[in-house]
């Protein structure tokens, strides 16, 4: 997640929300610090995510974003649930 959430760094550097996201993750978390200097960089295309619901317990979906050419700052990410959860649910 920090690797993909390094990707978009670039585009807001210097936004002050950014860096203040940056602190806070930083003092929240002791070992996002060495996940950060990594220096990992990854954009997700695809996969899975499954969830816990507090009511329908776990859900699994599957996803795929896009990036536009003409604007790196916007993404499109479509989630599609898994049916029955892939397990039978």
């Amino acid at each position: 997640m920090v690797a993909q959430f390094r990707a978009t760094h670039d585009l807001w550097a210097g936004d002050p929300a950014f860096t203040a996201l940056l602190r806070r993750l930083s003092e929240g978390c002791p070992e996002f610090d060495g996940w950060w200097e990594r220096h990992e960089v990854r954009r997700p295309a695809s996969g899975r995510k499954t969830l816990h619901h507090p009511t329908k317990g776990l859900v699994i979906y599957e996803h795929t974003s896009f990036q536009a050419n003409d604007d790196l700052g916007l993404k499109l990410v479509i989630y599609t649930p898994v049916p029955d959860g892939g397990a039978g649910r």
